[in-house]
């Protein structure tokens, strides 16, 4: 079919200062595809590149369109044309949303969605004549006295829908590089505006082209809108350095900081459900977000309460083992100052508990142990000086004998001290060689028969040898060994270990048939610290304690009846004989 009116809607002049236009924008775009090449690693620059070149391929496309005469050929320029023509639009959308941090719409596999579409409408421009999808009939309209000549399309329904698809991805670029640009310091925001009035150009000449076609044949001034987008990015490139430094928007920091951030933070509506939370609160909770999202705080967390006071301390259980963490909890609100939601933010403390134990511990050592021993050693040291003068030798060896005995106490002491460093976190180090749990109990029973000889370790049974835990274990276990022997009045002390592991956690009960221990001694050790009116009377069981705690593990004081104490640890092994970062223990 061919169009019966010959006119061309715009005038000579017109018709001559866009045809002027289109070469320059293709020049111009070969000028900035250049350019972006050279930071073609800089996120968003790829866009603009096949941006660039896209125009430059409609531009010049079309110029050869408007020189050639013979339909045919006329026809073929024009199917290499819309390659450009389709792409423009996907390469903006692309590069829009790369430069403002909106990668999630940027994949290859949302590029190859977003361009399904266009691709559907290329392929049509190329089988055309089987279907006429997307032009019905097509004429050859003479121009500037012959010298060009404009195709006159009668475009059909896929036509149209690629023509509006187009409009809404270049809208869809310009809206979010314009939220971008109002959240931006100046340089950036005259960046994004200088983008957006310079795309907006080649948009506005197409919608321009398209109503013009309503009334005659009209020249495509699209490509010339291009000249004025590529001196846009000229300007964008060369005086705000676009792709020199990528902006980042507020939203875009602040959901990074938040993603980052060591604290865990837990975002609920005002039913305290729980509807965002960061990477640190899922590895802490242990559970995938989609698990948690949806669920009511109390339910994540049962230790804790929806509305707890600000700068309360929570104890979180993580499998076999606890972290402390300090909950700090703030409610949010919209413009109309109305509650909308809660955020709350856990801080580990458990490092700094642990020093302030261990500072606790050391003071009541130094002030009192240590002191008491010392007075202790002055005075008998000063009774065994009288006694030799004096004459009195049976007085004077006992009194050294409880020098001796004091002299050793000290001496325990300052042992368990040296232990206490390898309780602590050693984080300059690198991994740790996980040992076999059974070696590690049979070391601690070997080394107490040796220092107590008159004593009855019994291993009633061990695990098997593949059970690995960190070496922490056989001076846990060599001090509660111990603890069973030195406090228990019998001449042969018996004290029997029992080893289990079920499910990847050891079970290790250690019995003695002692006077059991002062509840005294454990009330500082259940209640996370010592008090001057409240502390033990030694280092042993905050050691087994801060070692456990090391291992992941859980341990348990009980009494047995009639007599004697029952101390269960529960502490999570693995089967792995390598060696491993020592993180995977903690």
């Amino acid at each position: 079919m061919r169009w019966d009116v010959q006119l061309i809607a715009q005038s000579e002049p017109v018709v001559t200062i866009a045809v002027g236009l289109i070469v320059v924008a293709g020049i111009v775009s070969v000028g900035a595809a250049t350019i972006a090449w050279k930071h073609r690693k800089t996120p968003g620059a790829p866009g603009l590149i096949v941006l660039a070149a896209a125009s430059g391929l409609w531009s010049m496309g079309y110029i050869a369109e408007l020189i050639v005469a013979d339909l045919g050929l006329k026809l073929v320029l024009a199917s290499i044309q819309w390659i450009g023509v389709l792409t423009a639009p996907i390469a903006w959308f692309v590069f829009a949303f790369a430069y403002t941090g909106h990668d999630r719409y940027t994949t290859p596999g949302m590029t190859i969605l977003i361009s399904f579409i266009p691709m559907v409408a290329l392929v049509a421009v190329w089988t055309n004549p089987a279907h006429h999808f997307m032009w019905s009939a097509v004429d050859v309209v003479p121009a500037v006295k012959g010298i060009i000549s404009i195709h006159q399309h009668e475009w059909g329904p896929l036509y149209w829908v690629a023509l509006g698809y187009s409009y809404l991805l270049w809208l869809s670029g310009a809206i979010v590089l314009f939220r971008t640009a109002f959240n931006m310091p100046t340089m950036y925001r005259m960046q994004a505006i200088t983008l957006i009035l310079g795309t907006l150009m080649p948009v506005l000449a197409n919608v321009a082209t398209t109503f013009l076609e309503l009334y005659g044949s009209s020249i495509d001034m699209t490509p010339a809108g291009f000249t004025f987008a590529g001196l846009a990015y000229a300007v964008a490139l060369r005086r705000y350095d676009l792709l020199g430094a990528r902006p980042i928007p507020k939203w875009f920091a602040c959901e990074r900081v938040v993603e980052s951030m060591v604290d865990a933070v837990i975002v609920t509506d005002t039913k305290w459900r729980v509807i965002a939370l960061n990477e640190s609160a899922v590895a802490i909770l242990g559970r995938s977000a989609d698990e948690l999202e949806g669920r009511t705080v109390s339910d994540v967390i049962e230790d804790i309460t929806p509305g707890q006071p600000v700068g309360d301390q929570v104890t979180i259980r993580l499998g076999g083992g606890q972290r402390d963490f300090e909950l700090r909890t703030s409610e949010f609100t919209d413009h109309h100052n109305r509650a909308i939601g809660n955020a709350l933010v856990f801080r580990d403390v458990t490092d700094r508990r642990l020093n302030h134990q261990q500072l606790e511990v050391m003071n009541r050592v130094l002030r009192h142990n240590l002191r008491t021993e010392a007075n202790l050693l002055e005075g008998y040291a000063t009774l065994v000086l009288e006694n030799i003068e004096s004459g009195s030798l049976e007085s004077a060896r006992s009194h050294a004998e409880t020098v001796q005995n004091h002299a050793a106490t000290l001496v325990n002491i300052g042992k368990k001290a040296r232990k206490l460093g390898t309780t602590r976190r050693d984080d300059d180090t690198g991994d740790v060689q996980l040992l076999p749990v059974s070696v590690q109990i049979r070391a601690a029973a070997d080394t107490i028969r040796t220092d107590f000889p008159e004593s009855n370790i019994r291993l009633a049974s061990l695990p098997e040898n593949d059970y690995v835990c960190a070496p922490m274990l056989e001076p846990i276990v060599a001090e509660l060994l111990e603890n069973g022997v030195e406090h228990n009045d019998s001449t042969t002390p018996v004290v029997t270990v029992t080893a289990t592991v079920n499910s990847d956690t050891l079970k290790l009960r250690i019995e003695d048939e002692g006077p059991g221990i002062n509840m005294s001694e454990l009330a500082a050790i259940q209640s996370h610290g010592e008090t001057p009116l409240r502390h033990g009377s030694g280092l042993g069981l905050w050691l087994v304690k801060w070692g456990v705690d090391q291992l992941g593990g859980t341990v348990e004081f009980n009494q047995r009846k009639p007599t004697g104490s029952e101390v269960v640890l529960r502490i999570p092994v693995s089967r792995k004989s390598s060696t491993v970062n020592k993180t995977d223990t903690e």
